[in-house]
């Protein structure tokens, strides 16, 4: 049905209330060229009045317009503005659809002002002002202080060409107001508006997100359960998110950086807890790697550099360990140079450096790989053994205790064994140290049983199979019979020998597990990862990109391994056990050769771990070996590692904590350019699961949730061919405790809604129509009208309004109202809040346009 204006009157702005108190919704329409207002009585079944019209003048172009009581009569009152005359008019109403002119107020030379609304910001009953001025770049703020009575408008800046593109809110300063935060995608930053609490806002503060960052997502949460609200931003081109730390009084720390993935343009990001752990977690919707990654919240250790050691005698570093050769209490470090055949001893001082390095030959063509220490010639003084491939021996280098060392005695692994790696016990228990040594070259493993006087009996070996190229050895009593027991690492076969001792140094026939096909593990830890008391087995799988566990039953066996990603291309080389964040857990450092960084693997408690942070080794360094140790006496762990490529030793200090690790991704199809996500419990199995919307593929993505924030592959439902989906928000439409999903379709203007059947399944209930060339972008869920029943309000982009649906708890909607902001606006994104304590759900708009944000307020 249609209704006139006027001719060549160019209705714009429309705004609905009941203007006569009879329970019917009228309609009040501005005109651009007509110079006047038109207001349009409703009959309550759907019709209207003819128009009638409330002049201005005929020089004005009237744009926005608010409905409200501005003089306390009980009677509804409208203010428009004036684009071209840079003023705003009240008029009056006598509660029968009828107005008068009343007041009027300058907002200054060029201001133009545009789109107009009201609230209460001072949590009285002192009605405010806001309008946006276009011609001046400002907000200007007017406050009543008599009825009907307003003071000199305030105006905020939004800066200079920011492209605001995604807004939020929330209490940063704990002062009970809600404020509102803006990323800048033009200007890389982020801008905070305080909420004054007595009509104003403070001018923003702004903190940058770094250069070329282009921030185009903004969230708000209490990352660190300090119980302050923290920031967390999406930036698109250094493919990262930023995490502010809010202190709860209007500051914040300097943002924290976490990668996203190489060429991943992040788009969008969300916050829960996948892993039930009590901590924050992230989605974040990849548009360049068609992926969604998760960062699971943890306490991850961090760390600093530090220095670099280097001779230029020495070459190939390949393992290193850490002890005090010189008894002055501080740790040194002593590591195998297999390239230049020496070992090279660097003498700490307690601050994270040390000395020169020295030197000691171990032969020529010696090739030394493993070493490790004790004192084998009871002097008190720390000696060094030494496995040498090349020359098919080990050999002892007898420490002096103060750093030097004597020169080598050696000891034959057999003909062409070409040990790989030597580990010290005593396998018989007869109170002298033993030497179990992994013999690549010969498939087995060998052990010589101590004597007296730096003697040890003939070798004995043990198969390790045909092929199976034994690269690393560790002991311990797996089976808790008092007998030392031997796990070994096979390189060739991609598994892991248990030997079981049971006395006199010899040992049950070997039980064999698989690392994975082709893993080719390269070194091998031993500890309790799950906190039960039994013995658990870590191995570096170098050709898997991953470490292994395999858990310890008490009695000897395993568990099959249970692969944990070391990241792409890492080829980890070597892995230790230790805490690393003081939570009684044990962690894995792992030297990744193949992407040229260190990484702590940190437990859980139950032999799942998550991937904190690398730290890069340098460009090309090829770390081979890593030893862990306080270097600076500081209680916090630190970790040097052999760099084999660069010839160096490289030294990383523990230094505090980090909030997250290594993203998580999980893939999509090729295309799918996820735009947005959201997180809720789709199948009622107390996991959050991730809802995306895939706008090169047009669908949404469902991943439902498992235990320690592990996803299933992801289900996806047609959104229709074109449709390209920009947002998606989660909420129960139809009131059966089931979450359901609602998407907006920037293409074929309209959302859709997917009622949830309670097990992670969706089928589509309806599409609604957001209006032609409407393109609309964010949805949001609330309930607008205090019905306790979710509503949705959408921002179009396409045609620069607001649209609202109301929900009838059944799953659909009706209703719509339509709030326009004005040309060139583009709202790109929503946040909802009750801004000014009244009980209603205001929005806040991020206005790419025009660089600024707006609000509405909701007046019952």
């Amino acid at each position: 049905m249609m209704y006139y204006v006027g001719s060549f009157s160019s209705p714009n702005v429309i705004r609905l209330a009941d203007l006569t108190n009879d329970n019917h919704l009228d309609i009040v329409v501005t005109t651009l060229d007509g110079g006047f207002v038109g207001v349009f009585l409703g009959y309550g079944n759907g019709t209207f009045q003819e128009i009638t019209i409330y002049w201005v003048s005929f020089t004005s172009s009237l744009y926005g317009i608010a409905i409200a009581d501005f003089n306390n009569d009980y009677r509804l009152d409208f203010v428009v503005a004036d684009i071209i005359n840079d003023k705003i008019i009240i008029f009056y109403g006598y509660g029968n659809g009828s107005f008068q002119l009343a007041r009027t107020y300058s907002t200054g030379f060029g201001s133009n002002p545009y789109a107009i609304t009201t609230a209460k910001l001072r949590n009285s009953n002192q009605i405010n002002i806001i309008v946006t001025l276009w011609g001046t770049g400002n907000v200007g703020v007017l406050t009543e202080y008599v009825a009907a009575e307003f003071a000199n408008q305030e105006t905020y800046s939004t800066g200079s060409a920011p492209q605001p593109y995604s807004v939020t809110v929330g209490n940063f300063n704990d002062d009970n107001y809600i404020d509102i935060v803006i990323v800048n995608s033009g200007s890389d930053n982020l801008d905070i508006l305080f909420n004054s609490g007595n009509g104003t806002f403070k001018t923003q503060v702004t903190y940058s997100l770094g250069t070329n960052s282009y921030p185009r997502y903004v969230i708000a949460g209490d990352v660190n359960k300090d119980y302050y609200l923290d920031i967390v931003t999406v930036n698109s081109k250094n493919n990262s998110i930023s995490v502010l730390l809010g202190y709860g009084n209007r500051t914040f720390d300097i943002p924290r950086m976490y990668s996203t993935g190489e060429n991943s343009y992040p788009l969008a990001v969300a916050m829960g807890d996948f892993n039930n752990d009590n901590r924050s977690d992230l989605v974040i919707a990849n548009a360049g790697t068609d992926t969604i990654g998760v960062l699971l919240g943890f306490n991850y250790t961090s760390f600093q550099s530090g220095n670099t050691y280097s001779s230029n005698n020495t070459q190939g570093p390949q393992k290193i360990i850490t002890c005090d050769f010189n008894n002055d209490k501080y740790l040194d470090v002593a590591v195998t140079f297999s390239s230049s055949n020496n070992i090279g001893i660097l003498l700490g001082y307690g601050n994270a450096s040390f000395g020169t390095m020295m030197t000691y030959s171990t032969g020529t063509n010696s090739t030394p790989q493993s070493l490790a220490v004790y004192d084998f010639n009871n002097d008190g003084q720390l000696d060094i053994v030494v496995a040498n491939s090349g020359t098919d021996d080990i050999g002892i280098l007898l420490g002096y205790g103060n750093g030097s060392f004597s020169s080598m005695i050696r000891y034959s692994t057999g003909k062409h064994s070409g040990p790989a790696a030597v580990v010290l016990t005593d396998i018989n228990n007869d109170g002298r140290i033993d030497i179990v040594v992994a013999n690549y070259a010969t498939d087995n493993i060998g052990i010589l049983l101590g004597r007296d006087n730096l003697t040890f009996n003939t070798i004995m070996t043990y198969s390790t199979g045909d092929n199976s190229l034994p690269i690393s050895v560790d002991v311990s009593d797996f089976d808790n019979d008092g007998q030392m027991d031997i796990v070994v690492a096979n390189h060739g076969t991609s598994s892991i020998t248990i030997f079981l001792g049971y006395e006199n140094g010899r040992f049950t026939t070997q039980v064999n597990y698989s690392t994975g096909y082709q893993s080719w593990p390269s070194w091998i830890t031993i500890g309790d990862f799950n906190r039960d008391n039994r013995l658990d087995i870590a191995t570096s799988n170098f050709n898997l990109n991953s470490v292994g566990i395999f858990l310890g039953y008490g009695n000897g066996a395993f568990t099959p391994a249970t692969i944990f990603s070391t990241g792409h291309g890492s080829a980890p080389q070597h892995v230790e056990a230790r805490d690393f964040n003081n939570d009684g857990i044990l962690d894995i450092a792992v030297a990744n050769y193949g992407s040229n960084n260190i990484v702590v693997l940190f437990g859980v408690g139950d032999g799942s771990f998550l991937l904190g942070t690398p730290y890069q080794t340098g460009p090309g360094s090829g770390p081979w070996g890593l030893v862990i140790g306080d270097f600076d006496n500081d209680t916090k762990l630190d970790i040097a590692v052999a760099n084999h490529e660069s010839n160096n030793i490289y030294i990383v200090l523990g230094y505090g904590q980090e909030l997250y690790g290594s993203v998580t991704l999980y893939s999509m199809d090729f295309g799918s350019q996820p735009y947005s996500v959201a997180i809720g419990d789709l199948n009622n199995d107390g996991q959050s699961d991730i809802v995306v919307a895939n706008y090169g593929t047009d669908n949404v993505g469902i991943a439902l949730g498992r235990s320690h924030g592990v996803f299933d592959i992801i289900r996806t439902y047609s959104t229709g061919v074109g449709s390209a989906p920009y947002s998606v928000a989660i909420a129960d439409f139809n009131n059966d405790n089931r979450l359901d999903i609602v998407v907006s379709n920037s293409e074929t203007d309209n959302i859709a809604i997917l009622l949830g059947s309670g097990n992670g399944t969706f089928v589509t209930r309806a599409t609604y129509s957001t209006g032609a060339l409407s393109r609309p972008y964010t949805v949001a869920i609330a309930d607008f009208n205090n019905d306790h029943i979710p509503d949705i309000a959408i921002a179009n982009s396409g045609t620069n309004n607001i649209l609202l649906l109301y929900g009838y708890g059944n799953g659909l909607f009706g209703n719509e109202t339509i709030y326009t902001l004005g040309y060139g606006y583009l709202p790109y994104s929503l946040a909802i809040q009750d801004f000014n304590q009244d009980g209603w759900m205001g929005i806040a708009i991020a206005c790419y346009g025009t660089d600024h944000v707006e609000t509405l307020i909701e007046m019952c």
